[in-house]
């Protein structure tokens, strides 16, 4: 009886300790909240792009979000300065490659679905690789108009960065310079 007493003493006691290594809280990392700055900084680090174009903020005007934001030394650049056009013309270029991405991608479906198509054994298969050859010329016609329209919006803003330029009143009868070095 006393080994049976001595035992369940034991086994209490050990329990005990196990209970009180549970019961001590390990210290949590605090959660952290990621914004959308956070997610920019991201961005730059690694060189990732976005897929699409973060919202505006509930805080931002539809038109101050259209406006781009590029300074030079504290200023807010101007349709004057070169460092506006060389964004706007950033901006365009970088809708022209996406499209021309986009373009790329549904041609490659387009193949892909077609050949499927042409190895459809049965009406199901073939009436499924029909319809996904239509969906992907429909992506691929629409991929191309807005390549078509990304293109002319670059030639349109390149005609009028050269009109601004050319009408820059510093730019007005002054001759090209040519720059010597002394000797």
């Amino acid at each position: 009886m006393r080994s049976k007493f001595g035992l369940s003493l034991l086994i209490l006691f050990l329990a005990s300790f196990n209970v009180i290594g549970q019961s001590n809280p390990k210290p949590t990392r605090a959660k952290r909240v990621f914004t959308n700055e956070d997610l920019g900084k991201f961005r730059e680090k690694y060189g990732s792009e976005a897929d699409s174009e973060p919202a505006t903020q509930p805080s931002q005007a539809a038109d101050e979000a259209k406006q781009p934001r590029t300074t030079v030394s504290g200023k807010e650049a101007t349709p004057e300065s070169k460092a506006y056009w060389a964004a706007k013309l950033k901006e365009t270029e970088s809708s022209l490659e996406k499209a021309k991405g986009q373009e790329l991608k549904f041609q490659g479906a387009l193949e892909r679905f077609e050949q499927k198509l042409r190895d459809a054994k049965g009406d199901f298969h073939v009436t499924t690789s029909q319809q996904q050859v239509a969906d992907s010329l429909k992506n691929l016609s629409r991929a191309k108009e807005e390549t078509k329209q990304a293109e002319e919006a670059k030639k349109k803003l390149l005609a009028e960065a050269a009109e601004k330029d050319s009408s820059h009143p510093t730019c007005r009868n002054n001759p090209a310079r040519t720059v010597t070095q002394p000797r």
